[in-house]
């Protein structure tokens, strides 16, 4: 993701209109089907505008998954508790702050970009909160964290599809189920 026009308050603004006609049009159209043209329009702004800040629509959702990834971070790092349960509950929690954009990305098949921003990201705060105290090597905390992104992207989805989203507090549950379902001895 790029950090074009950083700080800069006019910049800000733009990125928000812009994001809110993207999210907008995507309500009613196709996503691949939205040009550039028609975010500038709907947000009153230039194409101009939107190359100093974007090189394409995709950098404004992923905008968004990184503003949602900083507010799972934030939740995240202060925490003692870091079973799965409860990162899953706190997870969770974040997703339904942000449900309204989550189910629309997933209406248009987008969740891949915020795997690929969590792929980049996690490694980091996973590092911060857990490195130094992994007595695993790097490639397997690695694997061990596509694993893990992978497969909650997934129950994502299945959470943004399922016809009553559950609440962080359930969610927390199903993955200490899931914990105790990968832990259950062979008969």
């Amino acid at each position: 993701m790029r950090t074009k026009n950083k700080g800069n308050a006019v910049s800000s603004r733009s990125k928000i209109c812009m994001e809110k006609a993207l999210l907008k049009l995507m309500e009613t159209e196709d996503y691949n089907e939205i040009t550039i043209q028609e975010i500038t329009d709907n947000a009153g702004l230039s194409r101009r505008t939107f190359y100093r800040n974007y090189l394409s629509k995709e950098e404004i959702l992923e905008d968004y998954f990184h503003r949602i990834w900083l507010e799972y971070e934030a939740q995240i790092c202060p925490q003692t508790d870091l079973s799965l349960p409860n990162i899953a509950k706190i997870f969770f929690g974040v997703m339904s702050s942000n449900l309204d954009f989550l189910k629309i990305v997933n209406r248009h098949n987008l969740l891949p970009l915020f795997l690929s921003q969590i792929d980049e990201l996690l490694p980091l705060t996973f590092n911060e909160l857990k490195g130094k105290y992994m007595p695993f090597s790097k490639e397997s905390v690695r694997y061990a964290l596509t694993f893990s992104t992978g497969g909650c992207m997934r129950i994502l989805i299945q959470w943004l599809n399922a016809s009553t989203i559950k609440s962080p507090e359930e969610m927390g549950k199903i993955t200490k189920d899931i914990v105790s379902i990968f832990n259950y001895p062979n008969c």
